[in-house]
């Protein structure tokens, strides 16, 4: 097998144990030739030799983070724990990924964004600005999660769903989407005082679906 990646002897300016990858082959799918610096790497283990998988720009993959497939990471992302970014996923920016969290399938995560805990974005997913996604939750199918939005503890977010500004889904619930009317499975949904949506835990037994636009004007 061509080795793809080496690690060269250029430290990160404030971790001594993280070192600058160089391509040693041509990547044509991210305009990477053989000789270009990419992200930094704790081990080889961090970044498959095999797909076109790249750790670019300043990112940071350490601990037991691994990239592989096809996926991109570049910008000033920081990968760490287990956290694991793959097929063709994209994760760029400020973005944090850590812990148990998986990145995968056509999925976007960017801007200033936390993915950690057991949580998964995949299919063509969308994540960025401060969003966070944390405690085991997915988000999936075209779903979006942005702005200041929170999504945790076990909660889906899936279809066309959009979760948004200072939106709040938390505990074991599944939010979809057709349009702008949202379908919330099994939940309570209400505006706090400060008109801030908040999805919370499961409703009462017999309280099977709720309808809710949650899309804030």
């Amino acid at each position: 097998m061509t080795l793809k990646f080496e690690i060269t002897d250029i430290q990160h300016p404030e971790n001594p144990n993280l070192f600058r990858i160089r391509a040693l082959r041509d990547i044509t799918k991210y305009n990477i030739k053989a000789g270009d610096l990419g992200g930094y790497v704790t081990y080889g283990s961090n970044l498959s030799q095999t797909g076109n998988c790249w750790i670019g720009g300043d990112a940071l993959a350490f601990e037991s983070a691994k990239v592989y497939g096809h996926a991109q990471v570049y910008g000033n992302v920081q990968l760490y724990g287990n956290a694991r970014i793959y097929g063709k996923a994209h994760v760029y920016g400020n973005a944090h990924v850590y812990g148990n969290a998986h990145v995968y399938g056509n999925a976007r995560v960017f801007d200033n964004v936390n993915i950690s805990g057991n949580s998964r974005v995949f299919e063509r997913a969308t994540v960025y600005g401060n969003a966070r996604v944390c405690n085991g939750s997915r988000v999936y199918g075209d779903a979006q999660v942005y702005e200041d939005a929170k999504v945790s503890g076990n909660a889906h977010v899936e279809g066309l769903a959009e979760i948004n500004k200072k939106m709040k889904v938390l505990g074991k619930c599944t939010v979809l989407a057709t349009d702008q009317i949202y379908y919330v499975d099994g939940v309570t949904a209400y505006f706090d005082k400060g008109e801030n949506l908040l999805i919370k835990g499961t409703a009462t037994p017999n309280y099977h679906e709720t309808l809710a636009r949650l899309k804030l004007s």
